[in-house]
């Protein structure tokens, strides 16, 4: 199974040239920066050229409100450092909101605060230098009979935000990243692709703006499972193409959805989050 994780796929192949790799820590939180950058490096990396952000911590830390914080706190400064000054921004959550697994950028997109409405009716009665914001939950083609790309790239043309940020729900190709891994990248994302369910792929070249893709492992294959098990071929065989998500995955969804939230309204609004949420929630 193909994994979404940029810091599963370094792994598997040697030393490149072409990817640059950091690593720090603070406090229980690890964050591995890896930066693919040429097109040689992309390929054996099978991820398009650009920065990807891991930032992981133990499962428990996600359940606890002031462990969250930090987390969110600590993404919010590497979404920071792949965007400049964002004066608007379109929040958009990829998945189905129907399927539990597949629904964290719904929701997720659910918990940003907005304030585009605000500013074409009520300027003043936002802070000033708040930054413009919209936010959208795109569901799947079969739900649709629309393509992603096509419904996100009529949005960011009408809008014509500074950013774009994606929030999906990924694929992983280890159980133990499951829930626990955040990753997010400048180089865009391809919906459905961790599950071989392949669609055309969110990019600045496609969007005409600065991509930011953002996620966490919610699935993994049943032949990941039974292969790390040490089962023989015969077993993987059995396994299809079977995607297993954790029991407990309602709650995981629902704890990171508000990290990823609280991050992402962070990152576009600052010191002036806490007074807006007071104001618009």
């Amino acid at each position: 199974m193909r994994t979404d994780l940029a810091l599963e796929s370094k792994t598997r192949i040697a030393d490149c040239p072409g990817i640059r790799e950091e690593k720090e820590e603070k406090d229980d939180i690890q964050i591995t920066r890896i930066d693919v950058l040429d097109h040689d490096a992309a390929q054996r990396l099978d991820k398009p050229i650009g920065r990807y952000v891991t930032i992981s911590a133990a499962p428990v830390s996600f359940m606890e409100q002031d462990r969250r914080e930090a987390i969110a706190k600590c993404l919010s400064v590497e979404l920071r450092a792949m965007a400049s000054s964002v004066d608007s921004a379109l929040v958009i959550g990829l998945g189905n909101r129907y399927v539990t697994a597949d629904a964290l950028g719904t929701k997720t997109a659910e918990y940003v605060l907005v304030t585009r409405h605000i500013h074409m009716h009520m300027e003043n009665y936002l802070p000033e230098g708040t930054p413009v914001t919209s936010s959208f939950c795109a569901n799947v083609l079969g739900v649709t009979g629309m393509e992603t790309a096509e419904v996100v790239s009529a949005l960011t043309e009408r809008i014509q935000p500074d950013i774009v940020i994606l929030i999906d729900s990924l694929a992983a190709a280890s159980v133990e990243h499951i829930g626990c891994v955040i990753q997010c990248n400048d180089s865009g994302i391809a919906p459905g692709s961790g599950v071989g369910n392949f669609r055309t792929m969110l990019t600045k070249d496609l969007l005409h703006v600065p991509v930011i893709a953002l996620g966490v492992p919610t699935v993994v294959s049943a032949e990941t499972i039974v292969r790390e098990s040490g089962a023989n071929a015969v077993d993987l065989a059995k396994c299809g193409d079977l995607i297993v998500a954790p029991k407990d995955i309602d709650a995981i969804v629902r704890d990171l959805s508000r990290v990823l939230s609280d991050a992402v309204n962070l990152m576009l609004f600052g010191d002036l989050y806490p007074a807006l949420e007071k104001l618009l929630r």
